[in-house]
């Protein structure tokens, strides 16, 4: 079993030097932690940081030995007489003499105590009395559960020793233990989900990552890591692991941890009816069940691999007996409305104990596990259906499962007639939803949307004249106009965007505030806006199309995923960064939801955060995983944009052979994005070849470009390709980009709208004035820093003579700013010649014909400013070693029969490890 410490210690950082002060300044430090939180591992990583400036003296305590006096220290009390052990002071008289030979004069000697809270009492005393009196100093590791001995907890009172507390890893940290372990990349939306089901717990993490891998569940594709499936339940041996953890409770104990296990959560009241009210404390306090702060008190398992694990330990017998005696509580749930988490567990129970489930009930839980995206389970409910008038329904929920799996074929297949025989406009409803969704993903093209308008139009009519008490109902209103709302989305996905908007704002007035119609309807008019130029409008609409689906969870739970992506869309554009963290990790926070579907469109927004942020490094690494995501499930058709994007950032970094990879792979992706992306990849697939071909056909193509979004109306994409040709060096049309930069909302478009019309109006004070404004985003830096670099070729700059010596000394005064990226969001200026965007050198950006052997293009700090020490996987240290041999790329791909991208991926994540410009700057001293 892989072991925290077989991968060093990640996430630690801050708890090591907290607890190297301790020891080093005062009597040390007594670990507080759950099992598996790492203070063994942690207690490793401070010994051999002290090195020779401490002697370690290792003392095991254990349950065997806590009864017996002294019985952990007894092999430092050889030279006690046996009729004296009994007593402390020839006991400390015998382990100073021992403490003397080990380190006379020398260093002071640290007492390492494991499992100090089984410490048998003379033990304790004796060991608080040498911290007290400064004979040694102490670093002792007890369990949260269990308490110290009073003599060790007395010195951490009394401030002799610090007291700490180790907290469950995040999910930075998580990622960063997955990426070691792994020895590769995995998408965050992977790693959060894990820890959340580990609890932060690096013990659990790891047998997690142990299991998916063993079980194929988590597959490697081109270095990246991803679910090729949903997880399945826990395997033997992680449930050996885990189950050792229940192995001191009681029967009754036992029993209770099962019970809510199988029904959690379980109001607390129904526990005490049973009068376990013992048993509830008991567990409390061993930190195996949590009881929640809402009116009911609910109780749930304290980590949810314990409940899946005690789940799949509990014979089928006891099972039914244990469901049985919560028969009356059960029998209440299907009286009220019911939580999500409560009608999965309770269906799912019933089903296991072979308890019939009413199909209505069977249906509600497919299509809620359907919203959640968990596709297995969602099948089981709906095929379990058996009353002929629910079939309709359950063959929609069913499609849906297989459509989520990717299995399109089987989804058409269950499908198929459905809309046309269906009497339920829900099921309708779902049914034409669904098939819109396949026919994109399938065939692309819009016009087959308003054919299946039509069909639900027809079956909403069919429906209606066969229960004339339908007429007007809200129910055929949100019909009528859900098939309005289909057509208004071919209509954008044909790029019409004023009449889709003119058809919205009708709806809008009519939608009298039904949530689902309103949510859809907010979402297509924000996507509207931001494709418009209106992102601040559109930013605005999509937050409240958020803010609602929160109100109205249940009943919106499937949309989450597409009004996410239209949002973080938007706050992009708008440099919104925080807002995007925020979002993002809301969404992560979400568990297992989607990651398999969404994954990838969740790491390309990550990627896209970094890179216009000027992290190119790093964002390309998270690039490169978001693509391999999509590559598995791109429901949104995002990945013709992840790999534009990718291709451009590759070549203004010098990353030859990535970007050609990358512009290769777009070509031959099968299906199109919509229009206004559409046009943006084209954009960035033209100014990647650009970049790589030194020709100025890539110029040309990014006006035309730029020409059809200004036809079509889209302000967003035309001001995103407009500014893509400034940073080109490409100075002929700025009267558009001012234009367009001006009725464009946000802060972004406004500084860009002055910069460009200074150098349009030969302004140098404005040009000055914004280069060095410490409140430039990022957009605006992105820009000064790829024209600082360029070279202003005459027929790119739009002017006479006068226009070229102006641009040209613009450029002059931008090479002596050293433009310095600021975590806080503005511009640092310095000395000529400094860093660019967050790790690219001056000289870097766009190094037109490199010929990527080599990643001149990414750095951190200059080199030899900072010494690094990051830990680099086997394979970074192995190429590593070949880059200091002074090998190019090409021969260390061949040397270990590896491609030229994954050697390229591997030294620019190397790199940015050890915060390095160049290969240069590499030595053996970072690879030790």
């Amino acid at each position: 079993m892989e072991g925290f410490g077989s991968v060093g210690l990640v996430g630690r950082e801050a708890d090591l030097s907290i607890v190297l002060h301790a020891i080093r300044t005062n009597g040390g430090a007594l670990l507080v932690a759950d099992q598996g939180l790492g203070k063994s591992a942690l207690a490793r990583a401070v010994i051999a940081e002290l090195g020779s400036e401490m002697t370690p003296l290792r003392v095991y305590a254990s349950p065997s030995l806590s009864r017996i006096p002294f019985g952990a220290l007894a092999p430092y009390l050889s030279a006690l007489q046996v009729e004296r052990k009994d007593s402390v002071l020839p006991a400390m008289r015998s382990v100073l003499a021992y403490i003397h030979r080990l380190s006379p004069g020398k260093a002071p000697v640290l007492m390492v105590i494991d499992d100090v809270h089984e410490l048998d009492e003379s033990s304790s005393l004796l060991a608080a009395q040498l911290v007290a009196s400064g004979a040694v100093r102490l670093l002792a590791m007890s369990r949260s559960v269990q308490a110290p001995p009073p003599e060790i907890q007395s010195l951490a009172t009394d401030g002799l020793i610090l007291r700490h507390t180790l907290q469950p890893l995040d999910g930075a940290q998580a990622h960063e233990l997955c990426r070691q372990v792994l020895q590769g990349e995995i998408l965050p939306s992977i790693s959060e989900a894990l820890v959340q089901s580990a609890g932060g717990n690096p013990m659990f993490l790891l047998a997690l990552l142990a299991q998916v891998r063993r079980d194929g569940t988590l597959v490697e594709r081109n270095g990246v890591w991803l679910l090729g499936g949903e997880p399945l339940p826990p395997d033997l041996r992680l449930t050996d692991l885990i189950k050792g953890h229940f192995g001191r409770c009681t029967e009754a104990e036992r029993e209770l941890l099962e019970t809510v296990a199988l029904a959690d959560p379980v109001p607390l009241q129904v526990l005490l009816q049973t009068g376990a009210g013992d048993q509830v404390d008991a567990l409390v306090e061993a930190r195996l069940i949590t009881i929640g702060d809402d009116a009911e008190q609910l109780v749930r398992v304290a980590h949810p691999i314990y409940a899946q694990v005690l789940r799949a330990m509990v014979p089928a017998g006891r099972s039914l007996r244990i469901r049985r005696s919560l028969a009356a509580y059960l029998g209440q749930l299907g009286t009220r409305p019911l939580r999500v988490e409560t009608l999965l567990r309770s269906v799912d129970w019933s089903l296991e104990c072979g308890v019939p489930v009413p199909d209505q009930q069977l249906l509600q839980a497919a299509q809620v596990a359907n919203g959640l995206f968990h596709s297995r389970f969602a099948l089981r409910a709906a095929g379990a259906v058996r009353d002929p008038a629910y079939r309709p329904a359950a063959q929609v929920a069913m499609a849906r499962a297989h459509f989520h799996s990717g299995d399109y074929e089987r989804a058409g297949e269950r499908l198929a007639g459905v809309l046309t025989r269906t009497d339920d406009l829900g099921t309708a409803k779902r049914a034409a939803v669904l098939a819109a969704q396949l026919h994109l993903h399938l065939h692309g093209e819009p016009a087959g949307l308003y054919v299946l308008a039509d069909q639900w139009a027809r079956a909403v009519e069919r429906i209606q004249g066969a229960n004339p008490k339908l007429q007007a109902s809200r129910a055929v209103v949100i019909a009528e106009q859900g098939h309005r709302l289909m057509r208004v989305h071919a209509k954008l996905s044909e790029g019409r965007l004023a009449d889709a908007e003119a058809e919205l704002r009708t709806l809008q007035e009519e939608s009298d505030g039904f949530p689902e119609t309103e949510l859809v309807i907010k979402t297509l008019l924000g996507d509207v806006y931001a494709a418009t130029g209106r992102l601040v409008s559109g930013a605005s609409l999509t937050r409240e199309a958020l803010a609602l689906l929160r109100r109205n969870e249940d009943e919106l739970l499937g949309y989450y995923e597409y009004v996410l992506t239209t949002h973080i869309m938007a706050c992009v554009r708008l440099a919104e960064w925080e807002e995007v963290r925020v979002e993002l990790e809301r969404y992560a926070g979400t568990g297992h939801r989607g990651l398999f579907y969404f994954g990838g469109a969740v790491s390309y927004a990550y990627a896209m955060r970094e890179i216009l942020r000027g992290r190119t490094a790093s964002g390309l690494q998270m690039l490169n995983a978001a693509i391999e995501g999509l590559r598995q499930s791109d429901l949104e058709h995002l990945l013709p944009i992840a790999l534009a994007s990718g291709a451009y950032a590759s070549a203004m970094a010098g990353l030859t052979a990535l970007a050609g990879e990358y512009l290769a792979a777009y070509a031959d992706v099968p299906y199109k994005s919509v229009p206004q992306l559409q046009l943006l990849s084209q954009g960035y697939v033209a100014a990647a070849g650009y970049l790589i071909q030194n020709g100025d056909g890539g110029l040309g193509k990014l006006r035309t470009l730029s020409g059809d979004a200004k036809k079509r109306g889209l302000a967003s994409t035309e001001l995103d390709l407009r500014q893509l040709s400034l940073r080109l060096g490409d100075l002929t049309e700025l009267d558009e980009l001012v234009k367009v930069a001006g009725l464009t909302e946000g802060t972004p478009a406004a500084q860009l709208t002055a910069f460009a019309r200074a150098l349009r109006d030969e302004d140098m004070d404005a040009v000055l004035r914004l280069s060095r404004d410490p409140s430039a985003g990022h957009a605006l830096r992105l820009t000064l820093q790829s024209l600082q670099q360029r070279d202003l070729l005459p027929e790119h700059t739009g002017g006479a003579a006068g226009r070229q010596e102006f641009l040209q000394q613009v450029k002059r005064q931008l090479q002596k700013l050293s433009l310095v990226p600021d975590t806080a969001g503005g511009l640092q200026t310095g000395t000529a010649g400094g860093l660019l965007a967050d790790g690219l050198p001056a000289g870097g950006l766009a190094a037109r014909g490199s010929s990527g052997a080599g990643l001149t293009a990414f750095g951190l700090p200059a080199a030899g400013a900072v010494t690094v020490h990051a830990r680099l996987t086997r394979r970074e240290r192995e190429i590593g070693r070949l880059v200091v041999d002074g090998l190019a790329n090409s021969d260390i791909a061949r040397r270990l029969s590896l491609s030229v991208r994954t050697v390229e991926g591997h030294i620019y994540r190397m790199f940015t490890k050890l915060q390095i410009s160049n290969r240069e700057d590499l030595t053996a001293e970072h690879l030790d």
